[in-house]
């Protein structure tokens, strides 16, 4: 069952916050909350707002919990720690260097300003949802994760930390086995549930992506967090949801090298891939999906020993 249109509850105890295009989840204890995910900035003065219509005080949340260092899934992250007095902010060490960097910020925040007016035009936010300038150039990370670790969400309950790279380096996924939760981020890729479609986002390694999805998938999960777009309840549907998100990602490498064997260029694959992505959902430029669609396909010909020569073309590789 896909659960979608937020504020909603998963669980009683697990609710999907913020958008549709940008949920945050929030663990409900009895005495205190943690929230996975950090969001586009305009999910922060949103977020209060549904927190306040649910009766949940500024005491309340604990911890934010960063699942990879991306703009949006980080840039909420500084009106929810102004927000809550004495929360703390948990993340990859990886995570951690890329919030620290100036450069990296100040990128986020050319990225955030975009979404903004995106989902603005698109009427999912208010001017009363437009964040505030970041006080910093630097988002501050209280407490490192990395695999093995464990995250308490109040009442005994542990969410485990995954490492699940393949998107990125710092991305880091989170299973409760009690209640059989799993938060993933963009470990699948980015998801559009009407029509059933994925858009892959293996941008740092085709393998370890899908090893990845698959370690996910064995973990039999009864409720998935996804980063965009729905979450999905219920272990076969999630099951069903692994298996697509596994079968998605092979046919896209696939005819990623098929197009290349045909003599298509890797800017060309690129463009073509980033066009089609960019019809489905505009809430970037265009340019933006065929730059990230230019990695795809530089991790598909890595993955199989393809090299562009000078044009642009690709040759078998020597390895």
């Amino acid at each position: 069952m896909l659960i979608k249109d937020p504020p909603a509850a998963i669980t009683p105890r697990l609710w999907m916050l913020g958008t549709n295009e940008y949920p945050l989840f929030l663990f409900k204890g009895e005495r205190e909350g943690t929230i996975f995910e950090g969001g586009v900035g305009a999910m922060g003065p949103l977020v209060l707002e549904q927190l306040r219509a649910m009766g949940i005080g500024r005491g309340f949340v604990k911890q934010v919990v960063i699942t990879h260092a991306h703009p949006d899934h980080v840039m909420a992250v500084p009106i929810l720690r102004e927000a809550f007095p004495g929360v703390k902010v948990l993340a990859s060490e990886a995570a951690a260097r890329t919030l620290a960097a100036a450069k990296a910020i100040a990128f986020f925040r050319q990225v955030d300003d975009t979404l903004t007016e995106s989902l603005a035009r698109a009427g999912r936010i208010t001017e009363a949802h437009r964040p505030a300038p970041l006080a910093q150039d630097r988002i501050a990370v209280d407490r490192l994760l990395r695999e093995g670790d464990t995250v308490s969400v109040d009442e005994g309950a542990l969410f485990r930390v995954l490492e699940t790279p393949g998107h990125s380096e710092c991305s880091l996924s989170f299973h409760e086995p009690g209640a059989g939760v799993l938060v993933i981020s963009d470990a699948t890729g980015y998801y559009l549930p009407d029509p059933d479609f994925w858009w892959p986002n293996y941008f740092t390694g085709y393998e370890a992506y899908m090893n990845s999805i698959r370690r996910l998938a064995a973990l039999g999960a009864g409720v998935l967090c996804l980063s965009h777009n729905a979450a999905i309840a219920g272990a076969p549907a999630v099951r069903a949801y692994f298996d697509g998100a596994l079968a998605a990602t092979q046919q896209y490498h696939e005819r990623i090298v098929s197009e290349a064997g045909a003599g298509r260029s890797a800017r060309e694959i690129a463009g073509q891939l980033g066009s089609e992505v960019y019809a489905r959902t505009q809430l970037l430029p265009l340019d933006f999906f065929q730059k990230n669609c230019g990695l795809l396909v530089k991790q598909s010909f890595r993955y199989a020993g393809l090299e562009p020569d000078e044009h642009g073309n690709v040759q078998r590789g020597g390895a």
